[in-house]
């Protein structure tokens, strides 16, 4: 009789413990899950190099999660690549867009590889390695070619001059490979009654840079430059500045 009377007291107890567990209003705790996924990282094809600055070209996701990404370098060739070195090139990317780095932290050795990296808290990638000779001045051709701008004699202007000398002004420009070669060539015509005849070259040219002090001009003769620039990359330009009037007795 007592055992029976210990039992039900027992069971009682275990009841009443699982009520009052029942009335708990604080639900558990569900497990956190992972707020990102590894970055998207990629390495574009093409590439520039010019006066030893190298500029490569990307794109990146971070996935929604503070990313940093670098450039890793290391020497070729492309089957047994390496990367020891490491650029930074951003940190705590969060947008997904394009990635640009320009360094002149290229080792001089005869093929190098490169790729971008990107971590964030989910992990690393990495682009798919591009693998270059460092001789090659770029895969991105330089079509665009060099260009003058004369201030005096500003071209289609024409100026009256009551002297023999002039100064002649200009700036050049190229936004590729640069300028590699410069002539400036001074032609003359007859000036008859404020008209200019057929313009022919007056000596040998040029390759002075701006500014070109002339001391020998004549009177009654009207005289242009023409500059011609090349590039690099084997593109040329011609640019006609304008005239000048040698009239000193003001006819």
């Amino acid at each position: 009789m007592v055992e029976t009377v210990r039992s039900v007291a027992l069971a009682g107890v275990i009841v009443a413990m699982a009520a009052l567990a029942g009335c708990d209003a604080t639900p558990p705790t569900a497990a956190p899950t992972a707020f990102a996924l590894r970055p998207a990282v990629q390495i574009d094809g093409t590439w520039q190099a010019s006066d030893g600055q190298w500029t490569f070209t990307g794109r990146v996701d971070p996935q929604g999660d503070p990313t940093d990404i670098v450039l890793d370098v290391g020497p070729g060739p492309a089957t047994v690549r390496q990367f020891n070195q490491q650029i930074p090139v951003d940190q705590d990317v969060t947008d997904e867009g394009p990635l640009t780095i320009t360094t002149r932290d290229i080792p001089d050795i005869e093929e190098i590889c490169v790729r971008f990296t990107a971590t964030n808290s989910a992990g690393t990638s990495s682009s798919t390695p591009l693998c270059v000779p460092h001789d090659l001045p770029s895969f991105v051709i330089d079509v665009d070619p060099p260009t003058a701008t004369f201030a005096a004699p500003a071209t289609g202007s024409t100026t009256v001059l009551e002297a023999t000398n002039f100064t002649v002004e200009w700036t050049e420009a190229d936004v590729g490979t640069g300028i590699i070669r410069r002539s400036i060539q001074r032609r003359a015509a007859t000036d008859s009654g404020g008209t200019c005849g057929a313009f022919e070259d007056d000596g040998p040219p040029s390759t002075a840079t701006s500014p070109l002090a002339v001391t020998d001009l004549l009177e009654g003769r009207c005289y242009q430059w023409i500059s011609s620039l090349s590039d690099d990359a084997g593109n040329r330009s011609e640019t006609t500045s304008g005239t000048v009037r040698v009239d000193i007795g003001g006819s």
